[in-house]
Formats: structure tokens, C-alpha cells, sequence
């Protein structure tokens, strides 16, 4: 009998891959990792990626911490678990932030979604995808947050065309801004609110935009 160097040879999974600096979770390990801590933050978390009714018993609970073990995104402490590498870094990120953004794209009949969770140390940019998996983007550049913003409009403007992005954004006391983006040629017009008159963003510049939208800074 001959064993496969590669077990996942053939399969759907083989077939496509992460794109580079983009972690894997499942929709169970997300949800462990948000009710980790119980804090202020951690119930934000759970509100801006829409888990609020999402189940907690102990069965998903139970599964969640398998998988991250078995990925080695866990070790066994005792009766329990500790988070390790990206998960961990999520785990406190999900406990810590500071500021929420969601980036909603509507394109269509189709649409798409990107969270991005500010702590201080890290932003994360979660996006859902198909069957319950989310895909995980991890940033140090805590300093330019609109510059990671931008990137990742910049990203979801490729694989949806002439889509309108709705950006808003959250801190613990509350929303604090919101913009509306559509494309224009090279460049973006953007209005303050759903149904506003659309102005040109000065010379494509989306960063300084976004920089508007994010007043104060994570901490």
C-alpha cells in the first residue's frame, strides 16, 4: 500500500489555495475564539462579524477545539486548550479591539463582506466564504490603518468590478463614520450617505478618504 506525501492530492482543497499572508478558520473556530474572553470588546466582535445567534453549547465548543488542535493552532493545557500562533493572535485581537470596520459590496445581485478589527498590536481582516470558512488576514501596520483599508477595497474592487462599497466604522462608544464608494475610471466618488450626491475623491486619493473615516487612533 502506498501513502500520498500530499493528502489533500486531487481534492478540492489541493485545488485552491490561500493567497499568501491568508489564515483558514471554520465558521466552529471563529466562534470559540470570539467567546474566549467576556469583554466589551469580545461582544463587539461578535456583533460586527454577526455571530450574535450563533450557538455556543459545547458540541461546537468541542469541535472548534479539535480542529485547532489538529491543526496545531491549539495545545492541550490540562482539562483545556491554549491558543497558539494566528489563533491566538485573533483570539486577543477578537478580546482587545478598539475599532471595528465593515466593508460591505454590493455588485448586483451579489455581494461581499470584510471585517477589520483593530486591537493596538495587530488588524485583522476577516472575510466569510463558502460553507461556513472564513479567510484571515494579519497586519502589523497598526499605524496606517487606512492604508490597510484601502488595500483591501483596492482588493475587493478587483473581483467586483463596478461594485458600491458601504465602509462603517465602530469604536466601543459608537458608530463613527460612514462613506459610500463607487468606482470612476481609475478613481472612486464617494458620498456621505446611502442616497447622497456622489463627489470625486481628490486625485484617487482613497487613503486620505479613509483616513477621514477613521478619526482617533486604535489603542
Amino acid at each position: 500500500m502506498s501513502i500520498s506525501t500530499d493528502p489533500l492530492a486531487g481534492s478540492e482543497l489541493a485545488r485552491v489555495p490561500l493567497p499568501d499572508d491568508v489564515y483558514g478558520f471554520g465558521w466552529a473556530e471563529i466562534r470559540y475564539l470570539l467567546g474566549r474572553h467576556a469583554t466589551d470588546s469580545s461582544r463587539m466582535s461578535v456583533a460586527s462579524l454577526g455571530f450574535d445567534a450563533a450557538p455556543t453549547d459545547e458540541v461546537v465548543g468541542a469541535a472548534a477545539v479539535a480542529s485547532l488542535l489538529a491543526r496545531g493552532l491549539a495545545e492541550p493545557r490540562g482539562d483545556r486548550a491554549v491558543s497558539r500562533g494566528e489563533a491566538a493572535v485573533l483570539e486577543t485581537a477578537f478580546a482587545r479591539a478598539r475599532r471595528w470596520s465593515g466593508i460591505s459590496v454590493r455588485d448586483g445581485d451579489t455581494g461581499d463582506l470584510m471585517v477589520v478589527i483593530e486591537d493596538g498590536d495587530i488588524v485583522a481582516l476577516l472575510q466569510p466564504r463558502s460553507l461556513g470558512t472564513w479567510f484571515v488576514g494579519l497586519s502589523d501596520a497598526v499605524d496606517r490603518p487606512a492604508e490597510v483599508l484601502a488595500r483591501a477595497v483596492d482588493q475587493l474592487r478587483s473581483a467586483h468590478g463596478s461594485a458600491r462599497f458601504a465602509i462603517e466604522t465602530r469604536t466601543l462608544e459608537g458608530s463613527i463614520g460612514t462613506r459610500y464608494f463607487r468606482p470612476d475610471g481609475a478613481g472612486w466618488t464617494v458620498s456621505d450617505t446611502a442616497d447622497g450626491e456622489q463627489r470625486p475623491v481628490a486625485d484617487g486619493r482613497l487613503v486620505h478618504e479613509l483616513e477621514q473615516l477613521l478619526p482617533g487612533v486604535a489603542a
